[in-house]
């Protein structure tokens, strides 16, 4: 069942994020990542928000929860842990 994964947060300076997030493509991928969308606040640019594709909850949960996240967050400039909201589509 396909999962989705939707997560919000601020960013020091978007275009450096950005530039971190496309870096973590391929390992995204390979933890089951389907598709993802980058939204930039219309307030706030420096506002993010990602909604993600997954795989399976499973998969979803394995990702967030790969300890090389955080030291890539902190790199990319993410100011607050992001507010996540998980769930799987419905039939």
């Amino acid at each position: 069942m396909t999962a989705y994964t939707i997560a919000t947060h601020p960013v020091k300076n978007f275009e450096t994020w950005k530039a971190t997030f496309d870096g973590g493509l391929e390992m995204r991928t390979a933890a089951g990542e389907l598709s993802a969308i980058v939204l930039r606040g219309g307030d706030d640019g420096n506002q993010v928000t990602v909604i993600n594709t997954w795989t399976s909850l499973e998969q979803a949960n394995a990702m967030l929860n790969n300890p090389d996240i955080k030291p890539m967050m902190e790199a990319a400039g993410v100011l607050e842990f992001p507010t996540i909201i998980m769930g799987s589509s419905v039939d």
